[in-house]
């Protein structure tokens, strides 16, 4: 191979008597290494997003969520919980109460996700550090308070030090509805709010008022000891895969067992469906690209008859003179390629560390960073290269293969 691979070379940087033909070539490696630099960039640009997004949702989204499969909630004294927030890999555990609930604030009101927290929350998630006003605190010894998102604020036009509280309208949750006087279905509860939080998620900034537990389970009208979830931080460097099997093992399927990417899973999806699907566009761009080594190796096989004529006297066999030129196309396509992948991986290297590409216009936009986020990962970056490499390799073969037949 060590020979094929020696003339392969020297016929693709000899000059050519068709000047069209090392045209052709060029115009071929070109195209390649644009495709595949795009490739690089594009899945980059998406990792980028998807590291983004996910770090948003790490302040308040647990490293593990049990909810119950069937039903809305449980006892948080049962016997599997307490083995679960027993076990040597579970840093914090916090129970949870959410439900829906009408807030109201003077004379706007919106439908709000009520989320009664114990204690040990702040602990559990990254939460304190996206306040943008007063601070995380739902308890004073008998005191209780609300915390609530800056979009949510800005919704019914809340703020910190206001002289009224915020009332809370929830539907009882063992209580029927009597048309003669709907009001005894509902309870209503008065807070003042501590602090705002801003994660620049307007679904999390709009969604969630957090309360402490026991104001939850009292306005929605559940027992001591009920819980619609227990969220769970596990020790730094704990195997998240290996902790959620080894829970699931240990609750049955009564329960469901999420860890972060499950409890958004729609939006994960929806993300690595839009990665893939530009990908395998770029890929058929890189196709298109690739399909003109074609006719740069079919023109070169017809100005190489009499070098071919001259192999064959020598002994040359017919594998061995299709070997040198499908080593010939497929060089082209290494060299693009190559080139093409060397500068993707340059350019997110240039947007990583200066961010030269903006996402904010002005000195103050909307966006959550400034520049275009990018996070390069290995695995893209090898999968780019074996699929170009492959998609070169096919398309050589195809002049190649009726080469002897056309010199016979």
């Amino acid at each position: 191979m060590k020979l094929q691979l020696f003339f392969a070379l020297r016929y693709l940087f000899s000059h050519k008597d068709h000047n069209a033909i090392n045209i052709i070539s060029a115009i071929c490696a070109g195209g390649i290494c644009v495709a595949t630099l795009a490739l690089v960039c594009v899945l980059s640009g998406y990792n980028g997003f998807q590291q983004l997004i996910r770090g948003l949702y790490n302040s308040f989204d647990p490293d593990i969520k049990i909810t119950l499969v069937e039903g809305k909630t449980f006892n948080v004294h049962d016997e599997r919980i307490e083995r679960v927030k027993s076990m040597d890999f579970v840093r914090v555990a916090c129970d949870v109460m959410e439900e829906n609930a009408l807030i109201r604030s003077k004379e706007r009101q919106t439908m709000v996700s009520v989320k009664g927290v114990s204690g040990d929350y702040a602990d559990l998630t990254h939460v304190s550090e996206v306040m943008q006003a007063g601070a995380f605190v739902l308890r004073e010894e008998e005191e209780r308070y609300m915390v609530i998102g800056g979009a949510l604020a800005n919704q019914i036009n809340a703020g910190l030090g206001f002289m009224s509280p915020l009332s809370l309208y929830a539907p009882k949750h063992d209580v029927k509805v009597n048309v003669a006087n709907p009001e005894k279905a509902f309870s209503e509860k008065q807070l003042f709010l501590m602090g705002i939080y801003g994660t620049n998620q307007l679904e999390i900034d709009s969604k969630y008022a957090f309360v402490d537990i026991s104001f939850a389970r009292d306005l929605f009208g559940y027992g001591e000891t009920d819980v619609t979830s227990l969220e769970l931080a596990l020790v730094e460097g704990a195997d998240v895969a290996a902790a959620q099997r080894t829970i699931v093992e240990t609750l049955g399927s009564d329960f469901l067992v999420q860890n972060k990417e499950e409890q958004h899973e729609g939006f994960y999806r929806m993300m690595k469906v839009e990665k893939w699907i530009s990908f395998l566009i770029l890929i058929f761009i890189l196709l298109i690209a690739v399909f003109n080594v074609v006719g740069s190796l079919t023109m070169l096989i017809l100005e190489k008859k009499a070098d071919i004529a001259t192999l064959r006297n020598l002994g040359a066999t017919q594998g061995f003179v299709r070997q040198v030129f499908l080593l010939e196309g497929w060089l082209i396509s290494v060299f693009g390629t190559l080139i093409g992948v060397t500068m993707g991986l340059l350019l997110c290297g240039l947007q990583q560390w200066f961010g030269i590409i903006k996402l904010n216009s002005g000195d103050e936009g909307g966006f959550v960073v400034d520049a275009y986020p990018i996070c390069v990962k290995g695995s893209d970056v090898l999968l780019i290269l074996l699929a170009s490499l492959l998609i070169g390799l096919l398309i050589s073969w195809f002049p190649t293969k009726y080469l002897g037949r056309e010199d016979k």
